[in-house]
């Protein structure tokens, strides 16, 4: 799985953070990149439309192929990890879907990062938050599906991610299979700097949730460095990806 691999999606965000935002489709054009994803770089879910019209003319500009985008997830450097649980947030994340729903108009994205947010004993059960998360990502599959997008959601390490739930993507299945089973366009993101941090055995864990997952993210652990700076066996990885009958996207997020 290298860099250049005519079916790999660079992260923008991740390994062209160096950048200003504006400027890293070209960049990745000039790697010799062709398809691309963002995490949502901007401090709102509805940032100025000159803010958001300047990136997507940064794209179509560049001739990158952007093919997935994360929604806005709060305040992430203020430790916030998404919108979707948080019963006093509905109408933000409303708005966070309606962005990437811009997006999606005027490029190829039609897979959506969606964080789960962070479960908050404080202030409500973990049942209301529970049925809010279904609720809201019930109403954005419904949303992306106008156009034929897909609800991604994905486990966290446990360092630095607070209350987040979800850690080793057999919880983010069970949060699928037991609420939003009769939802076709909802599926797994398997990250895999993400699962390693948090000890799970990527090869094993890959084969069994393959059934529910829709795109993976490739960084290697420890560091979130490039695949072959760390620990993980990608190699052994790629041979169960393409023998598992997976056909979703392999994206690079690895810190450049």
């Amino acid at each position: 799985m290298t860099d250049h691999h005519k079916d790999t999606v660079v992260n923008l965000s991740t390994v062209y953070r160096g950048l200003p935002r504006d400027e890293r489709p070209a960049a990745a054009v000039a790697d010799g990149h062709r398809r691309a994803e963002s995490w949502w770089d901007f401090d709102s879910a509805t940032p100025a439309r000159n803010e958001l019209d300047g990136f997507l003319q940064a794209v179509s500009q560049s001739g990158l192929r952007l093919v997935a985008i994360n929604s806005h997830g709060g305040d992430r450097d203020a430790g916030e990890r998404g919108l979707a649980c948080l019963p006093d947030r509905q109408e933000e994340f409303r708005d966070s879907i309606e962005s990437v729903c811009r997006v999606a108009g005027a490029t190829d994205a039609r897979k959506f990062n969606v964080t789960f947010g962070q479960l908050d004993p404080s202030r409500w059960s973990e049942e209301e938050q529970l049925a809010v998360a279904e609720e809201n990502y019930r109403w954005a599959a419904s949303r992306v599906a106008e156009f034929g997008g897909t609800i991604l959601i994905e486990a966290l390490s446990r360092e630095g991610n607070g209350g987040y739930p979800f850690h080793d993507g057999h919880d983010v299945q069970g949060f699928i299979r037991s609420r939003l089973a009769d939802v076709d366009n909802v599926g797994l993101l398997f990250d895999t700097f993400h699962l390693a941090g948090n000890g799970v055995d990527i090869l094993q864990a890959f084969r069994a949730l393959v059934p529910v997952i829709r795109h993976v993210q490739l960084a290697d652990w420890p560091g979130r460095g490039a695949p072959g700076t760390g620990g993980i066996d990608f190699t052994a990885l790629e041979t169960i990806i393409r023998s598992s009958g997976y056909q979703g996207d392999v994206a690079l997020e690895y810190l450049g």
